[in-house]
């Protein structure tokens, strides 16, 4: 089914704001380096498509949050929420997504100067019902806009 097709039936709205909320908490504790925190957020199978590559499970997040490179200051502003039922266990979402990044220097304080936000673009997401619970299954990324 393409992200295009507006033809399912509708998600109810209990289902349609847990899956927002569980997406915006995961990004929130992304943005506080809060990495094992996350893994609450992500069925046990997910994948997750980023521009550095793919992470596979828990597992993987783990291990890259291992490598991050410290002082990286990032703040994810999402918006325009869009679900749609893929089947009775999962649900699509797409969303708009502002990201601004400070690679911060030692002895740096917030508030960071900025110049804007590095990049703004679309999530695509799918929402598992796994144990009572709707989990990224899998999340995406497309950049829109990149500053230069």
């Amino acid at each position: 089914m393409s992200s295009t097709d507006t033809t399912s039936k509708p998600v109810p709205m209990d289902v349609q704001f847990e899956c927002q909320q569980n997406l915006i908490t995961f990004m929130g504790h992304f943005d506080m380096d809060e990495f094992q925190a996350m893994e609450a957020y992500l069925a046990p199978d997910a994948v997750w498509v980023r521009a550095d590559g793919v992470l596979h499970g828990p597992q993987d997040l783990r291990a890259w949050a291992a490598k991050r490179q410290p002082g990286i200051l990032v703040r994810h502003v999402l918006s325009n929420f869009r679900c749609r039922a893929i089947s009775d266990t999962e649900v699509h979402v797409d969303s708009y997504a502002m990201v601004f990044r400070k690679d911060m220097q030692p002895g740096d304080k917030t508030p960071a100067s900025m110049a804007g936000p590095v990049l703004m673009g679309r999530y695509e997401d799918v929402m598992r019902n796994v144990n009572g619970r709707w989990l990224i299954a899998h999340k995406s990324v497309q950049l829109d806009f990149k500053l230069v």
